[in-house]
């Protein structure tokens, strides 16, 4: 596409935190413009991608998120994590008291995150990855020689601050990220597809009230 990754996940990661977090399906280029600090220029070939394989469907005023999941798994793909880590190190602790020791401002994401924001895991694990201040991590986890790390640091933007809660990513982030491990947060990432799966459902109740919906064709959503 020719743009920078990190304007790419800011775009998607509001598209996505307006549906998943807001309820929300419907956007306009110049809203996502504000909110993102990014030009029309830069805004206009993510949506058209997003046309191009059937996640939006543009609109005169704008555009209508149509398939929350592919634009999902599109930002999982072309997510680069690995780019993201300024820091790695190891800090002889159990994960859930690290967890509770990061500085202030950072935010947790991937398994720590998951478990923050569903307060239980599908399985153990025995790293943290957090997006913060890599300077003041390095000040209270020292670099080690071991070679496994289990503290993973990534560089944050301002937009993923002002979207992140309580010191936890949004959901479409920890998801992505996530996502970027493989296999080894495979049970991670099945457990939030079924989490997330009612929230897809909701959003599409939504749009069949915005359209008049009652009619035989419209999917039943009770459960």
């Amino acid at each position: 596409m020719g743009l920078p990754t990190r304007k790419i996940d800011r775009i998607l990661r509001e598209i996505l935190h307006r549906f998943y977090e807001q309820g929300e399906r419907f956007s306009n280029q110049k809203g996502l413009s504000q909110s993102c600090e990014l030009s029309l220029g830069t805004i206009n070939p993510v949506i058209a991608r997003l046309e191009q394989f059937g996640a939006i469907e543009r609109k005169p005023l704008g555009f209508r998120l149509v398939d929350p999941k592919r634009a999902l798994i599109y930002w999982a793909v072309t997510r680069d994590l690995a780019k993201d880590i300024v820091y790695n190190t190891f800090v002889a602790t159990p994960v859930h008291e690290l967890e509770t020791q990061m500085p202030p401002s950072s935010i947790l994401t991937t398994y720590s995150g998951f478990r923050a924001r569903f307060n239980t895991t599908p399985a153990d694990y025995d790293t943290v990855f957090v997006y913060a201040n890599p300077d003041a991590i390095k000040r209270m986890f020292r670099p080690t020689q071991r070679k496994k790390s289990n503290l993973f640091v990534l560089m944050p933007d301002d937009h993923l601050k002002r979207l992140s809660e309580g010191g936890v990513a949004p959901l479409a982030q920890i998801y992505v990220d996530l996502w970027q491990l493989g296999a080894l947060a495979s049970r991670f990432v099945e457990e939030f597809d079924r989490k997330l799966a009612p929230t897809a459902l909701r959003g599409l109740e939504e749009v069949t009230k915005t359209l008049g919906g009652k009619s035989d064709n419209t999917v039943r959503l009770s459960r």
